[in-house]
């Protein structure tokens, strides 16, 4: 049995996995080095999940038979709630979003740009 090893996308340390987990609403892998607003003080992914609250909101969302949670129970496989998430919060960006941006307000696609910066590229080499 190994040992698995995740990088937090906000600072990019590796992790153990228990210590790292994705952000339930924008998915970017976030460890509890890097987790805001953080009343919890834990160093365990796990802790910073969804808390069951009981609404028919979060039953539909997370497909949960609410007879498996008392309120306040984090909803397993949540990820970690997009409070505690720098990236959600506009904390942090990454380049990666940065870049779907540009592309979206631009209207351009990944294939166009690509081929436009191989093309300078080989032009510059000439």
């Amino acid at each position: 049995m190994g040992v698995e090893f995740y990088a937090c996308d906000c600072c990019g340390d590796s992790r153990y996995e228990e210590y790292v987990d994705h952000c339930g609403s924008c998915g970017h892998r976030l460890g509890t080095c890097c987790v805001e607003n953080d009343y919890i003080g834990s160093s365990y992914a796990y802790d910073y999940g969804v808390r069951f609250d009981g609404s028919e909101e979060q039953i539909e969302e997370y497909e949960i038979d609410p007879e498996d949670y008392e309120i306040d129970d984090i909803i397993k496989d949540s990820g970690i709630d997009p409070k505690y998430c720098p990236f959600c919060l506009g904390k942090v960006v990454a380049k990666e979003d940065l870049f779907d941006y540009l592309l979206k307000k631009y209207g351009l696609t990944f294939d166009e740009v690509k081929a436009e910066y191989l093309a300078q590229k080989g032009a510059d080499r000439g």
